[in-house]
């Protein structure tokens, strides 16, 4: 890129990582609902095993993509947009990065003491280092339970905000992040 020319959309990576990481969430919420109210069964260990591989490629996606957010430079907010607007972008994305570790690590911790093997992708299986605990597994399900509502409502505000931006506003905000942008 050149000196004193300032990019308007996401590269190519940010932006995989981005629609990847929303399609990882949405399943891993789908299947939550489903297979929540399911009765005990190899059908719901397969359904889980999965919801856990999910939660692991978001973790790990999440690390890939803060590392490449740290190294490049998101563009910025329109030219004019008050204070307040860049504030509350960056107190979101802040939350958002943080709950997209915590969320799968609560996760982790829920597979670890449940006593049950982690099954990633079919591919092998993840060993818990830690001795089964019921009463720990219980109150990390439950951290577990409000950092995915959190999620939601951070997810839900930050999908309004774009939309507020591209129906209202009428900037490229939204755009920016769509594949192609950077044509």
């Amino acid at each position: 890129m050149s000196q004193g020319i300032e990019k308007t959309a996401y590269d190519g990576l940010a932006q995989l990582f981005h629609w990847s990481i929303v399609l990882l969430i949405a399943a891993a919420f789908g299947l939550a609902w489903y297979m929540e109210d399911l009765p005990l069964s190899p059908w719901k260990a397969q359904l889980y095993n999965l919801h856990k591989s999910i939660g692991l490629a978001v973790l790990t996606l999440a690390i890939l993509r803060l590392a490449w957010r740290l190294t490049h430079r998101p563009p910025p907010l329109p030219a004019g947009s008050p204070d307040w607007e860049h504030k509350a972008a960056t107190a979101t994305h802040v939350l958002l990065y943080g709950l997209l570790f915590l969320q799968p690590l609560l996760g982790l911790g829920i597979a670890f003491f449940s006593g049950f093997p982690t099954r990633v992708f079919g591919l092998f299986n993840l060993p818990s280092p830690l001795p089964p605990d019921k009463a720990l597994m219980e109150a990390m399900g439950e951290l577990h339970e409000l950092a995915g509502t959190l999620l939601l409502i951070l997810v839900g505000l930050h999908i309004a905000a774009a939309l507020r931006h591209h129906f209202i506003l009428k900037n490229d905000v939204l755009r920016r992040m769509l594949p192609g942008a950077n044509r």
